[in-house]
C-alpha cells in the first residue's frame, strides 16, 4: 500500500500544518452542506431564491472548489 509524508517547517509553516491536518473535517462539512442543498431542491419546496441560492452553493463546491466528495 502507497504511503505519502507530509513535512512543515513549524513555526513557520503551521497554517499549512493546520490545513492538512483538518482537512478531513473540513471536507465532511463541504460534503454536508452539498447534501443539505441537494435536498432541499429535491424534496424541498423553496422559493426561487432559496432555490438559486442552494443550486449556487452546490456549483461552486462542484466546480470552483475542486474538491472530490466520492
Amino acid at each position: 500500500m502507497p504511503t505519502a509524508t507530509l513535512t512543515f517547517t513549524l513555526p513557520d509553516e503551521q497554517s499549512d500544518f493546520d490545513a492538512a491536518r483538518e482537512g478531513q473535517a473540513a471536507r465532511s462539512l463541504i460534503w454536508a452542506i452539498d447534501q443539505h442543498c441537494r435536498s432541499l431542491l429535491k424534496h424541498g419546496n423553496p422559493d426561487a431564491a432559496t432555490r438559486a441560492l442552494a443550486g449556487d452553493i452546490r456549483q461552486m463546491i462542484l466546480d470552483e472548489a475542486g474538491v472530490t466528495l466520492d
